[in-house]
């Protein structure tokens, strides 16, 4: 693992294990998508300028975004360099971690200046949740211990 936890965003990524339920995708997310997808080369460019320590997010994280009673998904995919080439409206199958966040923190990120900053200040924060998406108990057993020891780098 390396610095790589900067891409983790946007990340990120969120909860369809969440209680088992279903994520509803209401109409108020079509403007945090976009955003989303305006704020990704700015992201990018910032990417590698962000120490994350031993973190590496690269693959696709499901992300779950609460939003008033509404829950909201996407999915990324960074590569290794921690840099997003994809971002999708909805979930993955194929993501083996989540990021959980709510919708403020979300926008706060992608309206920043360096959105991969912010990420990693909402994540050293709690604001922003990582964790192995269902089924993938590795990837769960990976970042309970990172997330018990991320004050030590972050």
């Amino acid at each position: 693992m390396t610095r790589s936890f900067s891409v983790v965003f946007v990340a990120v990524l969120l909860v369809s294990a969440l209680a088992g339920g279903a994520v509803a995708q209401s109409d108020g997310g079509d403007d945090l998508f976009r955003s989303l997808e305006e704020m990704v080369p700015a992201y990018n460019e910032n990417a590698d300028a962000v120490d994350l320590g031993p973190i590496n997010l690269a693959g696709t994280t499901n992300v779950y975004v609460r939003d008033g009673d509404a829950e909201r998904a996407y999915s990324i995919t960074m590569d290794e360099q921690n840099r997003i080439t994809a971002l999708d409206d909805g979930r993955s199958d194929d993501a083996v971690r989540k990021i959980t966040t709510d919708r403020s923190t979300l926008d706060g990120i992608a309206a920043a200046e360096n959105p991969a900053a912010a990420f990693r200040t909402a994540v050293a924060n709690d604001d922003i949740a990582i964790s192995g998406e269902g089924g993938r108990l590795l990837e769960g057993v990976k970042w309970a211990i990172i997330n018990r020891l991320k004050g030590f780098f972050l």
